[in-house]
């Protein structure tokens, strides 16, 4: 069997979670051999794009609480062996009944033996994996006082980090959903434009969860590289007035940046969020029972292809 998830050119630990948890609770043994049998599991995966082209030549797609979203959303190939998906949304967009939604497989964290970690911070931020590259958010939580938890790191480190702290502030959906496996206190917030609600409401509302999201401004506090500047903005400007590669809209312009001055206003913000300590999470007996559907679903999933 071979774990296929989206692989970042740098950490990502929401998706890293692939290949760090399911041989834990599967066994290695499972994954030795190459036989064109394919694991999906954590994350926003289950595109067209990945089950009918880069998995084209697999013979077989195991499904196990992937999500889906927008228009992305595939026919599910004939292929694919569905044991459940991330929430109602995602159910919804496959065609699939309610009872193959099984929320995200990180809760399985709770069936791993963590290490104890002490309670050495009150506030821990999270930041999504793609907003590092537009501030300096390890010195901006420094003046807030509050930890600064990276998902570009191991695994392992970014449990530690978690774990020390009373309450998370996260703009990682995987910070979120992994803080309140650990039953940790947790604020989403959104910063960049590419944020996606859907994502969150797919996952929280299998939980039992109505979330509002505070948004943070937007902004960059270093100027683009010239070049990328004039490659973008061509882009965009194409796109607008001949409809032609829509993705392209979506590209991010930050033009000069608005350096430290800007940053105040973010600085701020953060300040309000920490101030008005609106926190979820959800009830024990739902992650209990979520847990143990995942956990008794990834056991008949390993007997099935021991």
């Amino acid at each position: 069997m071979i774990i296929e998830y989206c692989r970042s050119k740098t950490y990502n630990f929401g998706d890293d979670l692939n290949p760090w948890l399911w041989p834990k609770l599967l066994g290695d043994e499972l994954f030795v051999k190459q036989d064109g049998i394919y694991l999906v599991g954590i994350g926003t995966v289950l595109t067209s794009k990945r089950l009918n082209v880069q998995l084209s030549d697999a013979k077989e797609i195991i499904i196990f609480s992937s999500g889906a979203w927008n228009d992305s959303a595939p026919a599910l190939p004939k292929k694919c062996t569905v044991y459940g998906v991330r929430g109602p949304r995602t159910a919804k967009r496959l065609g699939l009944s309610e009872d193959k939604v099984i929320g995200d497989g990180a809760y399985l964290l709770r069936k791993v033996d963590l290490p104890i970690v002490e309670k050495t911070h009150d506030i821990g931020f999270i930041p999504h994996h793609g907003s590092e590259k537009y501030i300096d958010w390890e010195a901006l939580c420094k003046q807030l006082g509050v930890l600064f938890i990276s998902p570009k790191q191991p695994v392992e480190g970014f449990l530690t980090q978690l774990k020390s702290c009373n309450r998370v502030i996260t703009e990682a959906m995987h910070g979120a959903i992994v803080a309140d496996a650990m039953r940790i206190p947790w604020t989403p917030v959104k910063f960049s434009p590419l944020f996606s609600e859907e994502k969150w409401h797919d996952f929280s509302e299998c939980m039992q969860l109505k979330l509002d999201f505070y948004s943070l401004p937007f902004m960059s506090e270093k100027a683009m590289p010239f070049l990328k500047m004039l490659e973008i903005g061509s882009k965009k400007t194409i796109s607008k007035m001949l409809g032609i590669k829509p993705k392209w809209k979506e590209l991010i312009f930050t033009g000069f940046g608005e350096g430290s001055t800007g940053v105040e206003t973010l600085l701020s913000s953060l300040k309000e969020v920490i101030v008005l300590n609106k926190t979820y999470l959800s009830r024990d007996e739902v992650v209990e029972e979520i847990t143990e559907k995942q956990y008794k679903l990834l056991l008949q999933l390993k007997k099935d292809y021991s």
